[in-house]
């Protein structure tokens, strides 16, 4: 964001510094394989157009004394909330630093796009009192014990194995990694897709949550202090040890204080699940769906459109105190086919999905960056144009259907046009795939991973995504150019009548986009 964005955030959420986030202060993070981090992106922050990290390949993983991974399979909850790492994160913030753990956020709000850290800043900074926090805050960075915010990531199991995901988070994925890994060729990917011994390094193991006693009684005594649990993948929703700890924290009483997150593929949602949401304060459900039909099935594989549409429409019918967004997870497979996406969901007509405010009435967004061959800024330069002339397209069809995205709301058009979740965060998304170029290092990588997941899986990339085909056949030899089947490509009509491209857009000045 501009220096006009962070001054006016900071005025909004009391910042003590330009690089200050909350989350330290509130929150810890664990990995399916019990690492603790600073937060679910953090490590996220060494990924680049190489696999040579300037931090190390742990970057946002919490360390110990002795330079291993804290890791709750052979550590502790609490030991993790004042260990040497996240007090010196902490400092380096109020002295207006930048950790590497957070060097993410910052690089996404340079470009342009609405960061991890300013919107949880903000939210947090509207429920606790962060004067208050900030004075507890010692000089050498430690703070009281009390966990207000806790993401969970209870083991691997998970009943879909994405495109963009390995077993490090995905059981399901274990056997196509059986059959990838030992054919790999280029180095580079061959390194981003190792799981070495199996993922139970320094310690950590997927079962960490069923044999840490200690973990849970500490986690139980921050019950009073919790105002928010947050559940991702693998797959909560069928993973027993979540359905204890509500049924525990309902038992204790302290449910009507706690917002349950989650991060779900919603492929099965028991009544059970349901009858205990009605117990807590707020349930934030994020619907991960990443396309339409046979593009959604390609990178959430293998699930089936059908059975989407069907547990779209199941929460679109759930309680008064169940809010639902999409979670998009923005890749170089669906940039390109993000205003499909938006335009169908809009014409779905949703009571409660993405309602106004939320994600100005659209969806919502997040970057994904590991693995880096699938991070957008993998997409070659021609490509990106064409995406920038189709969403320049689209933004215009959006201004003249405004109201489709606004429900009952009475807000003014003015309003949805300001919104930072909406146009500008469609417009945050190019700067940022824009602002750095990948292609030449990571798109070999790119094209033998589809290739040989399409062999694995007997799919079919280039029939699934047309206008992405050609990426197959690029070569870095072939710099900017466009032959002249691709040409034929970019000036036929696209997927509806609305985002139609012509020669001319596609052309202009790299200034004018």
């Amino acid at each position: 964001m501009t220096n006009k964005n962070t001054k006016e955030w900071r005025e909004r959420t009391k910042a003590p510094s330009d690089t200050f986030c909350l989350l330290p202060w509130v929150h810890l993070s664990t990995r399916p394989n019990g690492h603790m981090r600073v937060c679910c992106t953090a490590n996220a922050s060494s990924v680049g157009p190489t696999n040579d990290k300037e931090f190390g390949g742990e970057v946002g993983i919490l360390k110990q004394a002795d330079g291993k991974p804290a890791n709750l399979n052979v550590t502790d909850l609490m030991s993790s909330w004042n260990n040497d790492y996240m007090k010196n994160v902490r400092k380096q913030m109020l002295n207006g630093e930048k950790p590497p753990s957070c060097l993410k956020c910052y690089a996404e709000e340079d470009a342009g796009h609405m960061s991890k850290r300013f919107w949880e800043t903000e939210y947090w900074a509207r429920r606790v009192n962060l004067q208050e926090i900030i004075d507890e805050t010692s000089e050498e960075g430690e703070i009281p014990p009390k966990i207000r915010y806790l993401d969970l990531r209870l083991g691997s199991k998970c009943n879909l194995k994405c495109v963009m995901c390995s077993p490090h988070d995905s059981s399901l994925w274990i056997p196509d990694w059986i059959k990838l890994h030992p054919t790999i060729e280029n180095e580079s990917l061959k390194e981003t897709m190792q799981w070495g011994n199996k993922g139970q390094i320094d310690g950590a193991t997927y079962n960490w949550h069923k044999s840490n006693t200690e973990f849970w009684k500490q986690l139980y005594k921050q019950i009073p202090h919790m105002k928010q649990l947050y559940f991702a993948g693998g797959e909560a929703t069928i993973i027993e040890e979540h359905y204890t700890l509500l049924e525990e924290v309902v038992k204790r009483g302290y449910a009507s204080d706690i917002i349950l997150r989650y991060n779900s593929n919603g492929i099965e949602m028991p009544q059970r699940l349901f009858d205990l949401w009605d117990q807590f304060k707020h349930v934030r459900f994020h619907y991960s769906v990443d396309s339409i039909d046979k593009m959604n099935d390609y990178i959430r594989y293998p699930s089936e459109w059908d059975h989407t549409v069907k547990m779209f429409h199941l929460l679109d019918n759930t309680g008064p105190n169940v809010e639902v967004t999409v979670a998009c997870a923005v890749q170089a497979l669906n940039i390109y086919y993000l205003p499909d996406f938006v335009k169908w969901k809009l014409e779905q007509n949703f009571k409660k999905i993405n309602l106004w405010p939320l994600g100005a009435g659209m969806i919502n967004y997040h970057f994904v960056y590991h693995p880096p061959h699938l991070n957008v800024k993998v997409l070659p330069n021609w490509f990106k144009e064409m995406t920038h002339a189709k969403f320049d397209k689209f933004i215009e069809w959006l201004e003249e259907n405004w109201k489709l995205c606004m429900g009952d709301s009475d807000a003014s058009y003015e309003q949805w046009r300001q919104a930072n979740y909406g146009i500008k965060r469609l417009q945050g998304m190019l700067s940022f795939s824009e602002s750095g170029d990948w292609s030449r290092e990571r798109m070999p990588e790119f094209i033998e991973y589809i290739n040989k997941m399409d062999g694995i899986r007997d799919t079919n990339f280039r029939d699934v995504f047309p206008e992405m085909a050609p990426l197959l056949d690029w070569k870095s030899e072939d710099g900017d150019d466009w032959d002249g089947e691709f040409d034929d490509r970019l000036l036929r009509e696209l997927e509806d009548d609305g985002f139609h491209v012509n020669q001319e857009e596609l052309y202009r000045d790299k200034e004018e986009l």
